[in-house]
């Protein structure tokens, strides 16, 4: 008589992530990114309120009912949900949201904590800030959730998107380094409408369809918030490039569109800026543009900068503090940096020298191609999947 070996069990992992879409911003895109690549290894379930994913090897347990406003009220009670549904069976926990459960936990943004302080440099000035903490429970909502996440169990693993963001929650919060990791966001290696590195359309073509200038310069701006993302120092920048340089907004909303519109007619640059608004591929406008302006004043590592590197155009980016990811680019060579995104005559000089001297501008170029390579989903999620292992061995992973 033969007995058969039994089935090696695949570990089951619960990500909790409140919106689990590709299109709802830079955090959920990363989380679906990962669950994606690791769904060989192991069994994903993920628990969220909405979700438009599809993937055979992704279990999706969606929250029956939710609340969008109050937004603090939202969140406890989604992280009340996803400890109910999660607590058992399940050999690991990994959340992308403020939550006091999981054993690992991938911080996107900075502390909430940190950004109300940062600016409080006299004691006055702090009071003040405990003054608003102690009269909203808004704040204070918030603020316990992200203490019971920084300030959980010692073996619990907080991950963080950009290296500089470790340190601002290893100071906010007195987390040591022995629980940080590092996991970057990542870029496909062949995404929809284009092959790494190349674009698959024409810049003509491109243009043509996105209704742009066939000739001069075009500049691109991406993101769903304007104010954050630069868009009124770029604004400002225009009067003092060449008339044939032009800028293509892509994102927003339409509400948001109208007001920067309005903004537009003011400053009298109709005719220089266009809106399209938020595109299914941004393959197209990386293939009509010349440069990508992300004069973000707020970011942790810009994934558009990515994928503006694969697709071989020039990247304008922000120093930290204003993107936390900067250091690892600038390292690299892989971008002309902004030292400070809120000047129009900083952002006019960079794409002024890079359309002018050829030579740098396509070492830039070889170098972004080489840094964003590095940053392929594949590659990137192999470093959760350590995480993963080491955590289900009982080790202690190295800092």
């Amino acid at each position: 008589m033969t007995s058969e070996a039994p089935e090696t069990r695949k570990p089951r992992v619960a990500i909790l992530s409140r919106s689990f879409s590709k299109s709802a911003g830079g955090a959920e895109n990363y989380a679906v990114n990962l669950a994606e690549q690791v769904v060989d290894e192991f069994e994903i379930h993920v628990f969220c309120e909405r979700s438009d994913i599809s993937h055979p090897g992704i279990t999706i347990h969606r929250m029956a009912r939710n609340l969008k406003r109050p937004r603090w009220i939202a969140l406890w009670l989604f992280a009340l949900w996803s400890w109910r549904q999660s607590r058992r069976g399940f050999d690991i926990v990994h959340s992308h949201e403020n939550t006091w459960h999981g054993n690992v936990q991938t911080a996107h943004v900075r502390p909430m904590r940190y950004n109300l302080f940062a600016r409080a440099a006299s004691p006055f000035s702090k009071l003040l800030v405990y003054f608003n903490i102690f009269t909203s429970l808004r704040l204070m909502a918030h603020l316990w959730l992200e203490s019971l996440r920084f300030r959980g169990p010692d073996e619990r693993v907080i991950v963080v998107v950009a290296p500089a963001l470790g340190d601002l929650i290893a100071s906010t919060y007195g987390v040591k380094p022995h629980r940080l990791r590092l996991v970057p966001p990542g870029i496909q290696a062949q995404a929809t409408g284009d092959t790494f590195g190349l674009p698959v359309a024409s810049k003509a073509d491109a243009r043509k369809a996105l209704g742009l200038p066939p000739e001069g310069w075009v500049l691109l701006l991406v993101g769903h918030n304007f104010e954050k993302k630069g868009l009124a120092a770029a604004l400002r920048s225009m009067p003092l490039l060449a008339a044939d340089v032009s800028l293509l907004v892509v994102g927003g909303q339409a509400k948001q569109m109208d007001i920067w519109r309005a903004r537009v007619a003011k400053q009298e640059l109709d005719g220089r800026v266009a809106f399209a608004g938020t595109l299914p591929d941004v393959a197209p406008a990386f293939a009509a543009a010349d440069c990508l302006v992300h004069a973000t004043i707020d970011d942790t590592f810009g994934m558009v900068a990515l994928e503006a590197m694969k697709a071989r155009v020039p990247v304008l980016l922000s120093v930290a503090p204003y993107c936390l990811a900067s250091p690892l680019v600038h390292a690299a060579g892989a971008a002309w940096m902004l030292h400070d995104p809120h000047s129009e005559q900083e952002i006019a000089h960079a794409v002024e020298t890079l359309r002018a001297n050829a030579g740098l501008r396509e070492t830039q170029l070889d170098r972004g191609v080489q840094f964003a390579h590095q940053h392929r989903w594949p590659q990137v999620a192999q470093q959760q999947v350590r995480i993963y292992r080491q955590l289900l061995s009982g080790e202690s992973p190295a800092p």
